[in-house]
This record gives C-alpha cells, sequence and structure tokens, in this order.
C-alpha cells in the first residue's frame, strides 16, 4: 500500500475479505498498490485470536484496506498512516463509506519520522506496516515501531519475498516470516527479558 508503481490505476477498488464488511468494496487511489487479497487473508488468519478489541496500527496505508479490515474483524480501534494526500484522501472516504468513523483514525505523516506522534494513540497491540519493496529503512522503522507496541504485542510487515529483514531490531525480534509469491511477511516481538 502507499507505494507507487507502473501498473494502470485499479478500476473498482479492492473487496474487503472479512467480517461484519466483507464483500465492501474500498477505492484505491492511483499510486497506491493494495496488499493483496490472499496476504491479507493470511495475516487476519494469523491475528485472528489476537484482533477481538485489539489496538491496530496501519503504516504505509494507501486506500487504508488492512485498517479497515481489522475494523472489520472485531478490532476496538486502527490507526492509517499514510504520507501521499491522495492516499489520504481515499482513507477518508473509504472510512465515511463504510460507517468507520468511530473505529479508524486517519493520519497524515512521512515514516519513520512522524510515528512518536502517535504515542498518544496506542500502545497497539498489532502493527502493520507495507512499504515500498525497496525500502532502505526497516531498522529505523521497526526501531520507531517498538515504542509504539503494547507489551505481548505484534509487527508484521510486508516486504519483498526476495528481501530478509533484520532478526533484531531495538528490543524486538523477528519470531516469524512466511512467503506468498512475490510478497513476504515477517513479524517482530518484543525481545524476553
Amino acid at each position: 500500500m502507499g507505494r507507487e508503481h507502473t501498473r494502470r490505476p485499479r478500476k473498482g477498488g479492492v473487496r474487503l475479505t472479512g467480517g461484519e464488511l466483507r464483500g465492501r468494496i474500498v477505492a484505491v487511489p492511483g499510486d497506491a498498490r493494495p496488499t493483496e487479497g490472499r496476504v491479507r487473508e493470511a495475516l487476519f488468519s494469523i491475528w485472528r485470536e489476537r484482533l477481538d478489541g485489539g489496538r491496530v496500527l496501519d503504516l504505509f496505508a494507501g486506500s487504508g484496506v488492512v485498517a479497515l479490515e481489522a475494523a472489520s474483524r472485531g478490532a476496538l480501534s486502527a490507526v492509517a498512516v499514510e504520507m501521499a494526500p491522495r492516499s489520504v484522501t481515499a482513507i477518508e472516504q473509504n472510512v465515511r463509506r463504510t460507517g468507520m468513523e468511530g473505529v479508524v483514525a486517519v493520519r497524515r505523516g512521512t515514516l519513520p519520522g512522524d510515528l512518536a506522534r502517535l504515542a498518544p494513540l496506542g500502545p497497539f497491540d498489532l502493527v502493520y506496516a507495507d512499504p515500498p519493496y525497496r525500502y532502505p529503512d526497516y531498522a529505523p522503522l521497526l526501531a520507531a515501531v517498538e515504542p509504539l507496541l503494547a507489551a505481548d504485542g505484534e509487527v508484521a510487515v510486508e516486504h519483498s519475498s526476495r528481501h530478509e529483514l533484520p532478526v533484531e531490531v531495538a528490543g524486538l525480534v523477528r519470531v516469524d516470516v512466511r512467503r506468498y509469491g512475490e510478497s513476504g511477511l515477517s513479524f517482530y516481538r518484543r525481545a524476553p527479558r
């Protein structure tokens, strides 16, 4: 999400895959690449037990589909963070269209620099980040997320399946890696003390 690509804009948007909003179409701005449905299905299958009543942070949110999907599946709240003005506008419209104004908040910000401003909205139980696949700052991003994470929280970072993310960063340790074609998900939790 939130990354530029060379494909034509998606017509019709992307479909939410679960929860009370299952089947609803979310508009996708032309400069965003939404998380594939199978990757979202896998993510929410992994997080199924942790999602109900959780606080979710969706970084590089693009269309906001992950935040909306989390809210649809029972999250107490979700915050979608995106830098691009067109994407922020699209997320705000998607939140209104789905009636999730009281559950999903939208924030414009540059990542990882603006993460500290989100501290009053946390701590977050689940954090999802989908930066551009050529993103150079995974370690600084994870370091900036760590203070926002609940004690037993988890971070999932989507990345190219050809790229390995750091095993340990700023008190977070990678606990799992899943691959889905070109996409990979690396999961992090706080390192045991």
